[in-house]
């Protein structure tokens, strides 16, 4: 993809939501992260596909060429890295006018607009989970409601999951990512059996491997997202 730096990529979000705010935009603001990430911050008005890894990614794009059929694209991931593969996986389906990418990632961005339009904490991979730029909060506690973006795991002893619990829900004992991990520890089985028990609850299976996005609709509303 066409590499904007922090400054370009920031008038290119003024423009799109002034033009989605009429009815108007042409572009699509992708985030090509995995859902956790984007659930606790995003661009405002960002299509964010619902896919737990980024190697599902191409798999989403072929599901979605309708999507981005004669769109402009601006993408944008943590760091950059990913963008590299995506806007090339997209550009070679040959359906965009056009595709960009956000140069340095949402890291860069917010060096240079720490309350520009990128709103929420960025998600990051170490013990941390996330680090925060400005002030909102753009998710919910999984059980109540409440706003909440700070991740822990599931305390079910054999899933990975990551879950959003306030801490009045965790002093209720509610700390696991679903009902099924809520409930009882996955059954253990043994190493010769072949089974995994790696994702297997709730969550995961009510959640499809490639998302199928029918219709683009979305708002200035970050609390829509």
């Amino acid at each position: 993809g066409i590499h904007l730096s922090p400054q370009e990529f920031h008038r290119e979000v003024e423009q799109y939501l002034s033009q989605a705010s009429q009815g108007q935009s042409d572009t699509i603001l992708l985030d090509c992260r995995n859902f956790y990430e984007s659930k606790i911050g995003h661009f405002q008005g960002c299509l964010a596909p619902d896919i737990r890894k980024f190697s599902y990614f191409p798999s989403y794009v072929d599901e979605n060429l309708e999507l981005f059929k004669d769109k402009r694209v601006l993408m944008y991931c943590t760091g950059g890295i990913r963008c590299e593969r995506g806007s090339a996986y997209l550009r070679s389906k040959a359906v965009c006018r056009e595709v960009y990418q956000l140069k340095g990632g949402i890291h860069k961005y917010l060096e240079e607009f720490p309350d520009g339009f990128y709103r929420g904490k960025l998600f990051v991979f170490d013990d941390r989970y996330a680090i925060c730029s400005n002030e909102d909060i753009v998710s919910a506690c999984r059980y109540c409601g409440t706003l909440w973006d700070q991740y822990k795991l599931c305390s079910s002893q054999h899933c990975r999951q990551l879950v959003l619990t306030c801490p009045s829900c965790c002093n209720k004992g509610l700390t696991a990512c679903c009902p099924v991990c809520q409930e009882k520890e996955l059954k253990v089985t043994s190493p010769a059996s072949g089974q995994t028990l790696k994702e297997e609850c709730e969550c995961t299976r009510r959640r499809p491997r490639v998302p199928i996005e029918h219709v683009l609709q979305r708002t200035l509303d970050a609390g829509e997202d």
